[in-house]
């Protein structure tokens, strides 16, 4: 994207996790990632002074006074991406709003993820001006470039875990006794389980192994796997966007559930159980815009998924509205990016 090419030079990135400087380090090159100072004046004026940061970029809600206060005397511009204020921390907040206003009134503009959040911010103490929304970037991605490939009669069930294997054998089972000619690929989420499942599942099933079908030449072993235990990184994207259906694990057993936009990347229907703690706020908006299917349980994964294979015309419209979701938050994205660069580069909202 043009907006990420002029943002991309001269990063740098704070963070109190080794996981997370580790992630950053691998994903994306040339930046550099450092842990955040603490937060004393004496250490942030060391951190802040002679450098020539352009802003300074706050993710949702880490407000640190000194750093704040110092970046502020230094000119430099405050702003806070995606912003949001949990339910948890809302009355902390509100006891504290005498000192946040203070604060606050330091920050150049706050970007927030819904109105919900925007008015908690604002109650709090924040310009009511300076305060405003574009969406929630949280679930942005990229857009994989198209065109697409065409469907092929497969079924995915994608990042499963190890307490919904059960449910999922079951699940296997019933489809191929209604559909016999439809190819499964089972991709769990930790990728010890790929033998586990390759066990069960041969005992009835011709199956294959995805790392053996990449480096395989015969097209016949190819075309002859019911079953394809994917037990390889960086593949699901791909296979997802051949799939006519995906389920995504981690969320048919307590686990919390998992990211479930990948899918709808390629129109492809998704299917996800009821423990969507973790992602709740994605989960509600794909089932608002039915862009998606909740199932209770086994037997009602099973349904949801033979009732799309017999109906298409059904199956393509939840497809076609995944891809809505995904424009949108492409949306909400380019909109705080471009607030951003205003900023930056002219000193305007």
């Amino acid at each position: 994207m043009r907006e990420q090419k002029r943002l991309s030079d001269g990063f740098i990135i704070t963070t109190n996790t080794y996981y997370t400087r580790d992630l950053l380090l691998n994903r994306l090159k040339g930046i550099h990632v450092y842990s955040l100072p603490v937060d004393i004046q004496y250490v942030i004026k060391n951190f802040v002074d002679g450098s020539t940061f352009k802003a300074l970029l706050i993710i949702e809600t880490e407000i640190w006074p000194n750093l704040i206060w110092t970046a502020k005397k230094s000119n430099i511009p405050v702003i806070i991406l995606n912003g949001r204020i949990s339910d948890k921390s809302y009355p902390n907040y509100k006891r504290l709003s005498f000192f946040l206003k203070h604060v606050l009134s330091h920050i150049y503009i706050i970007i927030t993820q819904s109105e919900e959040h925007r008015k908690r911010y604002i109650s709090i103490g924040a310009n009511p001006e300076r305060t405003i929304t574009t969406g929630n970037i949280k679930y942005y991605r990229e857009i994989p470039s198209g065109p697409f490939s065409s469907k092929e009669h497969l079924v995915t069930f994608g990042s499963v875990k190890e307490k919904e294997l059960d449910a999922l054998f079951y699940v296997i089972k019933k489809l191929k006794e209604d559909i016999p000619d439809i190819r499964i690929f089972v991709a769990p989420r930790e990728l010890h389980l790929s033998s586990i499942i390759e066990e069960e599942l041969k005992k009835e099933y011709k199956t294959v192994r995805y790392s053996s079908l990449k480096n395989e030449k015969n097209s016949r072993i190819r075309e002859d796997a019911d079953m394809v235990v994917v037990d390889t990184v960086g593949d699901l994207l791909n296979i997802y966007q051949k799939s006519k259906i995906a389920f995504v694990g981690g969320s048919l057993a307590p686990y919390g559930g998992q990211n479930i936009l990948e899918p709808l990347f390629f129109e492809t229907p998704v299917l996800f159980g009821p423990y969507m703690e973790n992602f709740k706020e994605i989960a509600e908006l794909i089932l608002e815009k039915k862009a998606g299917i909740m199932v209770k349980n086994k037997d009602d994964l099973y349904r949801n998924i033979k009732y799309l294979l017999n109906h298409p015309d059904e199956a393509d419209e939840i497809g076609k509205k995944g891809k809505e979701i995904i424009h949108m938050h492409r949306e909400y994205m380019e909109k705080t990016v471009d607030i951003v660069l205003n900023v930056i580069e002219k000193g305007i909202i």
